[in-house]
Formats: C-alpha cells, sequence, structure tokens
C-alpha cells in the first residue's frame, strides 16, 4: 500500500486503530483464535451434548393369577386304609416261627394212647408234640366228671387246645356213656326240630366230658338196609338226608367242633371200610346231584371237619379218598370248604389187606400229600406198646418233605388250619 492510499484508510478507521497498529494486530489474531476455538467449543458441544431422554410408553400391567385353573374333577384311587392285624394269625405266625420241620408235622397227628393217665399222655406229647387225641372206649371208662379231670390235666400245659375228639353219633356209636339220645337212623324218619334237640343234647354231653371235637355227624346216603352204613345214616334219599345233616351240624356248642363223615359218602357202598376199600362205579355228575348234597349242606351250616373215607371211585381217581388229591381238590374247590381235613383212620387201609397199604408210614405220607390237614391213625397197644408206629410215621413225613414230595408250605398251610381250629376248642 502507498502511502497516500495508508493515509487515506487511517482517515476512515477509528483513532485507537490507527494509533495502535500492533494491538489491532494483536486483537485480529486473538479474535480469530477465539472465533476458532467457540467454532470447535461448538462442535464438540454438539457432538458430546446426551440427548433428552424421553418418557417410556407404559407396558400393559402383567397379572398374576393366583387361582389354580379350574379342571374338571377326576377319578383319584385312594389307598385303603390297611387292615388292622388278626391277632389270632398273629398268635399263629409267632407259633410256626418257634417251630422246626418235625414239630410242624407232629401238629398233623391225631393218636391214641391207651388208658386215662395223663402223664403217660404228656411223656408221648414231649416227644410228639401231636395236635391232639382220639378217646377211645379205654380213654372214656369212667363218668363224665373223671373223664373230665383226665382231660382238664392234659390240657393244663398246652400252648393251644389239644385236639380232644371222640366219635359221638348215637346209637350204635356213642363212645361218652349217658348218652341216651337217638342216632341218625331214628331221626331221619322223623322231623328236623327233634334232630336239632338231639344234637344239641349230644354236643352238650361232649363239652361236659371235656372232648371238644366230635366225629358225630354221618353226611352218608345209605344204599339200602344191606349197606354197612345204613344202621348210622339218616336216610337213603339224598334230600332228606342233608336237612337231617344241616341241623345236626348246626347244633352249635360253644368250643365243640362238628365233623361230617365219610368224605365223598360212605354210602356209595355196601361193604364195610373196616376190612376193605370198597369201589363205587358212580360218576362225578351223578355223585354231584346225590351224595354229595349233605356234605354241601353240612358245610353251608358250618361244621368245621369234614372226615374223609376209604372209598375208591374210580371215575375220579385211583385212590381211596383219603389218599386223594382229587377228591381233595373238590372238597376245597367245588364244595368251597376251608375247614379242616382229617383222614378217617389209617390203619383200616391196612386192615383191608392191600399190599400198598400195609406201611403205616407210607400211608401217612400219602394222606399228608394229598391234602389232609390231619392224619389220624389209631395204634394197637397189644401190638405197639411203645408207639413206635407215630415215631415211624413222623421220619417218614420229615424225609417226604426234605425229598420235595411235599412242599413245607403246603405244612405251613394245613398247621395254620389247625391251629386255628384249636385256637376255638374249648378246654374243662
Amino acid at each position: 500500500m502507498t502511502d497516500s492510499a495508508a493515509s487515506s484508510a487511517r482517515s476512515k478507521g477509528p483513532l485507537w486503530w490507527h494509533e495502535y497498529p500492533s494491538l489491532v494486530r494483536t486483537q485480529k489474531g486473538f479474535w480469530a483464535r477465539a472465533t476458532l476455538l467457540a467454532t470447535l467449543g461448538a462442535l464438540v458441544l454438539s457432538a458430546c451434548t446426551i440427548p433428552t431422554p424421553e418418557a417410556p410408553t407404559p407396558s400393559a400391567p402383567v397379572v398374576l393369577e393366583l387361582e389354580p385353573e379350574v379342571t374338571a374333577p377326576r377319578d383319584v384311587e385312594v389307598a385303603p386304609e390297611p387292615e388292622p392285624a388278626d391277632p389270632l394269625q398273629v398268635r399263629i405266625d409267632e407259633a410256626l416261627l418257634g417251630m422246626e420241620l418235625r414239630q410242624k408235622l407232629a401238629g398233623l397227628m391225631v393218636v391214641t394212647i391207651a388208658g386215662m393217665n395223663p402223664e403217660v399222655h404228656q411223656a408221648f406229647l414231649d416227644e410228639i408234640p401231636a395236635a391232639g387225641f382220639l378217646l377211645e372206649r379205654g380213654n372214656l371208662n369212667a363218668d363224665v366228671y373223671a373223664i373230665r379231670d383226665f382231660i382238664g390235666a392234659l390240657q393244663e400245659r398246652s400252648n393251644f387246645p389239644l385236639v380232644m375228639a371222640v366219635d359221638q353219633e348215637g346209637n350204635p356209636v356213642a363212645r361218652i356213656p349217658g348218652d341216651q339220645f337217638p342216632g341218625a337212623r331214628v331221626l331221619g324218619s322223623g322231623d328236623l326240630e327233634t334232630t336239632a334237640a338231639a344234637f344239641l343234647a349230644r354236643q352238650q354231653l361232649v363239652d361236659q366230658a371235656g372232648a371238644n371235637v366230635n366225629f358225630g355227624v354221618v353226611a352218608d346216603v345209605s344204599l339200602g338196609s344191606g349197606a354197612y352204613i345204613h344202621s348210622r345214616s339218616f336216610s337213603t334219599d339224598p334230600a332228606v338226608a342233608a336237612e337231617h345233616v344241616a341241623v345236626a351240624a348246626g347244633a352249635e356248642v360253644d368250643e365243640v367242633a362238628q365233623t361230617l363223615k365219610h368224605f365223598p359218602g360212605h354210602g356209595l357202598v355196601f361193604a364195610d371200610t373196616h376190612r376193605v376199600v370198597p369201589s363205587s362205579e358212580i360218576t362225578l355228575e351223578q355223585w354231584r346231584t346225590t351224595h354229595a348234597l349233605p356234605f354241601v349242606a353240612g358245610i353251608a351250616a358250618g361244621a368245621e371237619l369234614v372226615m374223609t373215607g376209604h372209598i375208591r371211585v374210580p371215575s375220579v381217581s385211583k385212590d381211596p379218598a383219603t389218599l386223594s388229591d382229587d377228591w381233595v381238590a373238590i372238597l376245597r374247590n367245588e364244595l368251597g370248604f376251608d375247614g379242616v381235613i382229617i383222614t378217617d383212620d389209617l390203619r383200616m387201609l391196612k386192615a383191608s389187606g392191600e399190599e400198598q397199604y400195609q406201611d403205616e408210614a407210607d400211608l401217612a405220607v400219602a394222606a399228608l400229600v394229598a391234602g389232609n390237614d390231619l392224619i389220624l391213625l389209631a395204634v394197637d397197644p397189644g401190638r405197639d406198646p411203645s408207639y413206635e408206629t407215630y415215631t415211624l410215621m413222623l421220619d417218614a413225613m420229615e424225609r417226604a418233605v426234605l425229598d420235595g414230595a411235599v412242599s413245607e408250605d403246603q405244612v405251613d398251610a394245613s398247621l395254620r388250619r389247625v391251629l386255628t381250629l384249636r385256637s376255638v376248642l374249648g378246654t374243662p
């Protein structure tokens, strides 16, 4: 710029601008820097400024369903309350747990010991703890009070009452003296009330003497006057016999058990089973509608025991009923008998003379295998004064279980039935 131009410019600006040129230059640099810094600051501030937050849009409220969902009711099976333990069965369970096999098998035997000396009988029980005794004439050779004392002394040491059995049918078979009541042959031709009264009185006599099992109700339908059982049978008509058997078996006296005999019916044959093993050609269907009827009636009336007989029915079994699992199955399953099954005296089979029945020990095993609960065999003390026969029987029965011919479960089941019976029998 020329001096004149500079002079002209100074004349147009403020005084201090012309007077202080260095300051002007300095101020220009300051403002330039200030302007730059301001601009940068504005840019920085605009880049780092946090935007003002906007209020969030509220979401829909969450509702918690506190009530359970309603559904259709369902049938819920509720476990039934357990049945309280039967004290008798608990007692029997404990008794079985404390027994060895030989003791269990002895408890399935009914024996005979001669005389009326309770110490002799007790000595036998100490060796062979049998279920009880069949009382024969030699055990009953006194009045009812002396018999009662004898039986009472025997019962004192027994945990369960002993079976004290007697054949008290009425004339012609009446072991306890003083039985003046009619027998079945007479009663069967009369009214049922008379039969009921006679058997009630007979059971009371048995009770008075201290016995507790009566082999007293003959459920056999007679074939006629020529039949061995005719004098002891109610009738030749199955329906009539059934009616009288029902009222006889229903003549209940507390603590004296009733027995039906001789299953499936001694009336099937004419012969005497004390001497032979007779056979009947009847079919099972024919039997069901005839000779079965009195047994069905007696079971329904509450008889506690059924005695199997030495009668052979080939259409059902090759064996006599006492040794036949087929007949035992019919008695259990068809007739529904759940009480005690006892054999007739196995000694009778030996008396038949048949070769296969000459060993008492073998007979005891066969009767056990067949399913009888009680094995009855009367020993003649004249032939066996030491009663070794019973030891041999027990030895054979024990071997049969150990060899698997019969299971210990079956032995236990029979013993349970026997002990259940014994628990309700009376003692003097």
